[in-house]
């Protein structure tokens, strides 16, 4: 009835297309409900299903929400890099065969 909920999917971004990053970004109202949760593991889950065997989030050092999103399906952190914007944490989740 509001709208735009906001978006979940794959992306090469910095990642690569055997191996890709999850991405989500939902409005503020949008917030504290379990959506990006429940979206980001429908995400791992077809992702299981074409056969990949691994995912990358990277996620600013500052945005504690998706860090906490990110942990609660699974991602755990792998290492950090410097960007313009500050400290990069990139977070991985190994997938088991479908």
């Amino acid at each position: 009835d509001d709208g735009f909920v906001g978006y979940c999917g794959l992306t090469i971004g910095r990642a690569s297309a055997e191996e890709p990053e999850i991405a989500y970004e939902l409005p503020r109202r949008a917030w504290g409900q379990g959506l990006a949760t429940e979206a980001a593991m429908a995400i791992v889950e077809a992702a299981r299903a074409t056969g990949r065997r691994r995912l990358w989030a990277t996620i600013g050092d500052w945005n504690g929400r998706s860090l906490r999103v990110a942990e609660k399906i699974g991602f755990h952190r792998h290492h950090l890099t410097r960007e313009d914007r500050g400290e990069v944490i990139w977070m991985t989740r190994a997938l088991a065969p479908p």
